[in-house]
């Protein structure tokens, strides 16, 4: 079987590409001649016909990291990011299940909205901002086949994270950071991610339905997140609380409510809890530069 990681370059794609690379043959592609990797195979979302889908048997995986991902550029540049979101990735996944490939899509809890109640699999959607609407509207374009899932990612920590990066540098800098409140997720640690989606891929048939929660055991503001980063691995960071614009919620619920029921058995085990994660991420050894 052969693996196929559109966004092999990405935040998600770069880690899950060299995890899969032990496993199966695993091709990433690029949608940058830039990148210095000549093994690594072009496509450009908004222009899905142009790749080479002769690389995709029947039975191989593709995992879909890539999209146009910040909310406010979904938003304000809505054309462009349809066209890559949404019309280029569907006519691409239609391409490859036409060839008996299978599909792993990364979604958004976002298509759940805000919600304080707790928010599973069977939960109704209300997708909050353009980039859940276009989300959801490739995961509903593909409800019908049984050749496609799609993981729901609430945030992914890492040391690399866009927030985790933030907190590190100011705690380097000696600067103090700003804190938006409330602002609530299931963070999620980025090595459970991957290792959720390799065993989503290998255990196809065993998790019949079409959408798999991915979020951590717990649902943290930001003000959680900076004091359980201060607390196992970053204890410089100093940081103040602030209310953001309202504008700022405009494409982002204040809270997601996500459950991840299936995630212990995705693993095998519990996922890992923001501080078990700061531990593995930053081997407890304080900020790094």
């Amino acid at each position: 079987m052969k693996a196929v990681i559109v966004g092999g370059w990405g935040y998600i794609g770069h880690t899950l590409y060299q995890s899969v690379s032990d496993i199966y043959d695993a091709v990433r592609t690029t949608s940058s001649e830039s990148k210095n990797d000549p093994s690594a195979v072009m496509l450009q979302l908004e222009k899905p016909d142009c790749f080479n889908y002769e690389i995709i048997g029947e039975s191989d995986i593709v995992f879909l990291t890539a999209a146009i991902s910040a909310p406010d550029v979904c938003s304000h540049d809505h054309d462009r990011a349809w066209a890559v979101n949404v019309t280029g990735t569907s006519r691409f996944i239609e391409n490859v299940i036409s060839r008996g490939g299978r599909i792993i899509f990364f979604s958004s809890d976002t298509v759940y909205g805000e919600n304080t109640e707790e928010t599973d699999e069977n939960s109704a959607c209300i997708p909050a901002g353009e980039y859940a609407a276009m989300k959801y509207e490739v995961e509903r374009r593909f409800t019908s086949t049984d050749l496609f899932k799609s993981i729901r990612l609430s945030y992914v920590f890492s040391k690399d994270d866009k927030f985790t990066r933030y907190l590190n540098g100011c705690a380097v800098r000696g600067e103090t950071a700003e804190i938006f409140h409330p602002f609530y997720r299931a963070v999620i640690h980025r090595d459970d991610v991957v290792a959720g989606a390799i065993e989503l891929a290998r255990r196809w048939n065993e998790f019949p339905g079409q959408t798999v929660n991915f979020g951590g055991p717990q649902l943290l503001s930001r003000k959680d997140f900076a004091r359980i980063l201060k607390d196992e691995a970053l204890p410089g960071i100093r940081y103040e609380i602030s209310e953001p614009s309202a504008d700022f919620f405009e494409n982002r619920p204040r809270i997601i409510n996500m459950i991840s029921p299936m995630m212990t058995s995705l693993l095998g085990r519990s996922s890992h809890t923001l501080a078990d994660a700061a531990g593995i991420e930053f081997n407890n050894k304080g900020a790094k530069a």
